[in-house]
This record gives C-alpha cells, sequence and structure tokens, in this order.
C-alpha cells in the first residue's frame, strides 16, 4: 500500500467548522454477509454477532443491521463515499461493516475488516491508553511534573506558573496551552520530521495555570504521546504496535506515516466534494503523531472498544488492569457539575446525565466518531472516508444508532426553576462569549471570531443564544444560571461571581469553556480582529492556515446569508 502527495488543504477535529461530534454470548461468532445496500451505497461487507444482547428491550442483531443499513444508504453518495460502522458488545461484535466506495477512482468497495481509514484525533484514546498503561506499570504518574520524564529529551516545558503541567492535565486538556488547531499537517511524506523535533519547534505558550480550565490541545496529546515513548525508550508508533496493537491482533492499525507497504489490506482514499459526487484526493501527514496520525479498520476499532468495555481485556487478551479502566473512565476534570465533563482522555458525550464517553475525529479528508456506555456494555464507531462541511458528520449518525439501541435519552420540554430572579439572571448573563479551545491569537483567530456566542435575554424569561453565523438557539432556566435548550437535550451553565459572568459551558462544547468578551472589546474583535485575520490568511504561504480559514469564512457566508434570508421572512 503506497501513500500519495498532495498539496495541503484544511484538517479539523470536528472543532474547526463546530459543525458543532457511541454482542454477544460465548465466543466470538461472525458471519461474512457480503451484502449490499442499494446502487447508491454501493458494495459492503459486513460481520455480524450471533449475540443474545443482555437486557431485553436491546434489539437484535439482525435488526440493528436493517436499521443501521437504512442510515447509512441516506449517507453514502450524498455525505460520504465510503463509511465504516462498529458496534460492539464487551464480549463480541454486534455489527462491524462497511458501505460504499473505499476508492471512487477503483470503485474499491469498503471491506469493514480489511479497509483502513484515518481515524483522526479518536486515536488520541490509544494514546490516553497507552499513558494509562504506563501508570499501570508505576513508570508514569498522572500527577508528576512532565518534565521529570524529559530528562533525555529536548523538550522542557516552561516554568511559567507554579504549578507544574502534569499527564493529568495533559489527558483533560487542562495543561493552560494556548489553543492551536494545526497538529502541524505537512503535504509530503519526506516533511515528516521526528516527534521530538516537533514538540521543540512547535510548542505553544502557557497562557493559564494547569487545571483551571479545559481548552482542547493537539500539542498536548503528542507531548503525552512522546512521554510514553521516553518512559520505555522507544518510538511511540514502535510503543503502540507492540503493547496495544499487537496484543489486541489489530493487524490494520498503524501510526506510522506512511502505512508501511507490508501492511494488509488496503487504505481507504481521501475525498472531497466535485459537483453531485466526490473526487479522491492524496495524502497529508501529521507530524504530531499521537494527536492524530492513527490508521485502521473498523474490525480493529472493535477490539478497542471492547478493551474499554470488558475491564481491559478482549477475548482473553489483556492490555490494563480491571482499576485502570475504571480510573480511566472516572471524571478526572469538572468543567461545570450541569454540564459534560471529562474523564481521562475521553469527554461524556450528549447530556450530562447519559453516561456515555466519547471522543470525535478527523483529518483533512476523513471524519469519524466513537462513543462508548459502559453502563449497557455498548461501543459505536462511525468513519467516513471524507470531511465536508456541507454534510452532518458521523456523530449525527452515532446518535441514530444510540437511538435504535435505546440509549438515547429523548428530548423533553424542561420544567422552569421556581426560583425568582429569572429575569435580573438573564441579563445578568447577557453578552459575548469566546471559547477556549480555539485559536486566540494568529491569522487564524478569525475562527474564533466567527464562534463568539452572543447571550441575550429572550420572552418568557428564556435566554436566546446566537452566533454570528445566525445560529439561534433558545434556553429555559431549570436552575438559578442553569438552563436547558428548548426542543433539545443541550445544557448551558454560568459561573457568575459577584454578580460577574466569570465561564459559560455548553454541554455539547467539551472541548473548551466560553469566556466573557468585554463590551468595549467587541467591536474591535468582530471589526480589526476579523479584518485582519482575513488579510492575514488570505497572504499567508501556510497553506494549511489559508485554506482551513477559507474553507470556513465560505461555510459562515453560506450559512449567514441562509439565515438572514429566513429572518427576512418571518
Amino acid at each position: 500500500m503506497h501513500d500519495r502527495k498532495t498539496n495541503i488543504g484544511p484538517s479539523n477535529d470536528g472543532y474547526v467548522t463546530r459543525r458543532a461530534v457511541l454482542a454477544g454470548i460465548g465466543a466470538l461468532t461472525v458471519s461474512d454477509l457480503g451484502g449490499t445496500i442499494g446502487t447508491a451505497a454501493g458494495s459492503g461487507e459486513s460481520e455480524a454477532g450471533t449475540a443474545s444482547p443482555t437486557g431485553s428491550s436491546f434489539p437484535e442483531a439482525t435488526e440493528i443491521e436493517s436499521a443501521v443499513d437504512d442510515v447509512m444508504i441516506q449517507r453514502i453518495g450524498d455525505t460520504t463515499p465510503g463509511a465504516t460502522v462498529a458496534i460492539v458488545r464487551s464480549d463480541g461484535p454486534v455489527l462491524i461493516k462497511g458501505y460504499g466506495d473505499a476508492d471512487v477512482d477503483s470503485d474499491t468497495p469498503v471491506q469493514a475488516s480489511k479497509t483502513a481509514f484515518r481515524v483522526g484525533s479518536v486515536g488520541k484514546l490509544v494514546t490516553w491508553t497507552a499513558v494509562m498503561q504506563g501508570v499501570e506499570q508505576g513508570v508514569l504518574d498522572l500527577d508528576e511534573d512532565v518534565n521529570r520524564y524529559l530528562d533525555d529529551s529536548e523538550v522542557t516545558v516552561p516554568e511559567t506558573y507554579e504549578e507544574p503541567v502534569t499527564l493529568r492535565h495533559l489527558g483533560t486538556h487542562t495543561a493552560g496551552f494556548e489553543s492551536a488547531i494545526d497538529p502541524d499537517v505537512v503535504a509530503d511524506w519526506d516533511a515528516i520530521v521526528p516527534l521530538e523535533t516537533v514538540l521543540v519547534d512547535q510548542m505553544p505558550p502557557r497562557v493559564r495555570p494547569p487545571g483551571e480550565l479545559v481548552g482542547y490541545s493537539n500539542y498536548g496529546a503528542a507531548l503525552a504521546g512522546h512521554i510514553v515513548a521516553e518512559a520505555h525508550d522507544t518510538t511511540f508508533e514502535e510503543y503502540v504496535q507492540s503493547e496495544i496493537f499487537e496484543p489486541l491482533n489489530m493487524t490494520h492499525s498503524t501510526f506510522a506515516q506512511p502505512v508501511p507497504d507490508d501492511s494488509p489490506g488496503n487504505i481507504a482514499a481521501g475525498h472531497t466534494r466535485d459537483g453531485d459526487g466526490f473526487q479522491t484526493v492524496d495524502t497529508v501527514y501529521i507530524n504530531m503523531r499521537p494527536a492524530g496520525s492513527m490508521t485502521a479498520t473498523a474490525r480493529d476499532l472493535a477490539a478497542f472498544m471492547r478493551v474499554h468495555l470488558g475491564a481491559g481485556t478482549v477475548d482473553n487478551r489483556r492490555v490494563l488492569q480491571t482499576d485502570t479502566v475504571r480510573v480511566m473512565h472516572d471524571q478526572h476534570h469538572v468543567r461545570h457539575p450541569a454540564v459534560t465533563n471529562w474523564r481521562y482522555g475521553f469527554h461524556e458525550y450528549g447530556h450530562p446525565d447519559a453516561g456515555v464517553l466519547g471522543h470525535s475525529g478527523a483529518t483533512v479528508h476523513f471524519s469519524s466518531h466513537l462513543v462508548l456506555v459502559p453502563a449497557s456494555d455498548v461501543g459505536i464507531f462511525v468513519n467516513y472516508n471524507s470531511n465536508s462541511s456541507e454534510h452532518p458528520p458521523p456523530g449525527t449518525v452515532i446518535d441514530e444508532i444510540l437511538a435504535v439501541c435505546g440509549l438515547q435519552s429523548s428530548s423533553t420540554e424542561p420544567t422552569p426553576t421556581a426560583q425568582p430572579g429569572s429575569r435580573e439572571r438573564a441579563e445578568t448573563v447577557a453578552g459575548g462569549y469566546s471559547l477556549s479551545s480555539l485559536p486566540q491569537s494568529g491569522p487564524l483567530q478569525v475562527i474564533d471570531v466567527l464562534e463568539h456566542v452572543s447571550v441575550e435575554p429572550a420572552a418568557q424569561n428564556r435566554l436566546r443564544t446566537v452566533t454570528l453565523a445566525g445560529n439561534t438557539r433558545q434556553w429555559v432556566e431549570t436552575d438559578p444560571y442553569v438552563y436547558h435548550e428548548v426542543d433539545g437535550n443541550d445544557v448551558l451553565a454560568f459561573e457568575v461571581r459577584d454578580g460577574e459572568v466569570e465561564r459559560m459551558y455548553m454541554a455539547s462544547e467539551p472541548t473548551g469553556v466560553y469566556q466573557p468578551v468585554p463590551a468595549h472589546e467587541r467591536q474591535l474583535v468582530t471589526g480589526s480582529i476579523l479584518g485582519v485575520s482575513l488579510a492575514g490568511f488570505g497572504l499567508s504561504l501556510a497553506g494549511w492556515g489559508r485554506q482551513c480559514a477559507r474553507q470556513t469564512w465560505k461555510q459562515y457566508r453560506t450559512e449567514t446569508d441562509s439565515v438572514t434570508e429566513g429572518e427576512h421572512t418571518e
């Protein structure tokens, strides 16, 4: 298998465009159904479990396959040319199936057990699992200064604050590094440099004390992978290959770039929109490998999910102790009790009370999503070989599968708080807010500007939130300074001290925290900074930044025009 070279394009983790992102009994038995789900979907290879799932309310495997086929046939050829889906219980797969084309040029069908996709930041979960192996072995400690593990490395985290950065901070994205979206994407494989070099050259400044708030960090994940390698005196790629992939028989998985020629199976091509269809594009590469360079099949991700559902084992092959899995799945950082918070490497997904863990992922031309529902012993993974800002990401398929499995909390009418003062509280929280997980400086600051959220009081003591792109939602206060979305399951919460808002939290945005934008800065932010940023990325020679910003701005303009027309007709 050979990767190809390309011009560089935009990359995101589901956070750039903010389109915003979850069996069997006894021995594993699968059957090759070799099914097809219609001409538009192309050929799809599947493996279905013979399970009798625990709990009579959980559908049989054949029912789930039929329902997923119905969901996917709506996406194949429209949202993406190809996809893979894996649904598992701890003791075996419920469904592992490929849909559509791995490569539209050659009409190669996706085979779930053989066709490897780029999984983007879902691969970070492997990185955090490797960290927990080191903790279990006593060679790493979640609460030690990371510099302790960098004595023989050129990488040193500066002592900007009294509190040191720890592995717990890295695994919850609370290290306090300035957020940067680009995980150092490069166009050619010969531009790949040693991980240590990337971490030295691309180290972002420390802009806040560690542990203070969440700000999603590709750099932090890459640093954690480097620490794993340093602790075991090997490379990160070699470590996960020998200690995770091989024990789990994940034979089609690798963080290596390019994918080795002797790897089994085939690699799905990335695709981009071409009119009403898709065209293949060449591969790009990620220098911060532990943050997103993983390539894997749905079958391999099924094994990985089963580890986390099965207390560290798959078919009697153990890679984590039971207590280690429990610790990893415990809460490690609470943003706010009313919203989604961080486990170790996983964030909570969906409604804050649902008990669902997840992580989204994307590269330039691939997108993915993985969720676990430990209490129900279910894992779900969906991967596309496209990443279009014009269509919903794989998380929407996850939600539909959760609903099929009876695991999705339904939208209910929120009950307004009985405590007086709702209008006054709404007026207190009114203002503009900026997300901590988006760039606050440089040309890509425009993305943060476009994602500012304006909060204002609305009728019936409700709140109204509006983005610059025109996304409008209504919220009902259910507890003081806690609001539930009208006709939805999202939750908004504010941290208020002495009558001033310090932070705003949104359940659907676990990757960051919203901070107030002072009123006197708003015109500057939306005027001069926006203008400078657009000029900056327009002139920039950094292809990733230029194309990412252009793509984001194009999407913003399209959505704004559409919303504006709708408002004029009301």
